[in-house]
């Protein structure tokens, strides 16, 4: 569950001369040049939307131990409480600044409009990937869907696409299940994750374990008591709440 991202900035780079045949080259290099200050605001609102998620993650992680501490130190509940609420407002900034990169990046989308096919597909895996993070789970898995059945992507970013996939469906079962979802419901989503995750493995080089590893998250979550889940650190990259599909 990596976050990793292409070198859209080359994207900037790419030559127009098929735009420039059906626009004339000065509108094409015109809607290059707004495109590429769109995708400047929008990889400048993803590293801010980084250094947010860094911030409440941390948070996260004194939180949660201070709630734990609290349950054997009755004196210590009003640090915990304070903390949690810390906690909150650090996510939902981080929410907000993930919300703003997704729209930024859907705003380039935008202004490319068939500049590039290639670049198209790049900057939507990335709106994706921002609106996960967002909170909107369900948001961007339709996204992701959707671009993993375009048939015009690359390999490359087919593989990105499939893994950011299941990372989605992961954090969006394992947000329902601490909601306090039946399981009935969590499983449904953890089940497509862990789908995506064995396709991956079964599909990777035998000297990259990531994907493996990913499965047996999947796996651990779907076998660890509630409780032992509910002290759990979450995913680093991942939202605390996730809005209703």
């Amino acid at each position: 569950m990596n976050g990793s991202r292409f070198a859209w900035a080359a994207w900037a780079l790419v030559p127009v001369a098929a735009a420039a045949y059906h626009y004339g080259p000065g509108q094409a290099d015109y809607a290059r040049d707004r495109a590429t200050r769109a995708f400047g605001a929008a990889t400048i609102a993803q590293s801010e939307a980084e250094v947010a998620q860094a911030l409440a993650y941390a948070a996260h992680l004194d939180a949660l131990a201070a709630r734990k501490a609290a349950q054997t130190d009755p004196t210590t509940v009003a640090r915990a409480t304070e903390l949690t609420a810390e906690e909150d407002s650090l996510y939902a900034a981080a929410a907000q600044r993930w919300q703003s990169a997704a729209d930024r990046y859907k705003e380039v989308l935008a202004e490319m409009g068939d500049i590039d096919e290639a670049g198209v597909h790049e900057i939507r895996w990335a709106a994706a990937y921002a609106t996960v993070r967002s909170g909107d789970i369900w948001g961007g898995i339709t996204d992701l869907e959707s671009l993993l059945e375009d048939p015009h992507a690359t390999p490359e970013l087919t593989r990105a696409t499939r893994e950011e996939l299941a990372t989605a469906y992961y954090y969006g079962a394992r947000l329902l299940r601490l909601s306090g979802m039946p399981q009935n419901e969590w499983r449904v989503e953890s089940s497509k994750a862990r789908q995506h995750f064995r396709f991956l493995a079964e599909h990777d080089d035998a000297s990259s374990p990531d994907s493996q590893r990913n499965l047996e998250l999947v796996l651990n979550l779907e076998q660890t008591q509630q409780a032992e889940l509910e002290g759990a650190p979450l995913p680093k990259a991942c939202p605390k709440s996730g809005k209703q599909a």
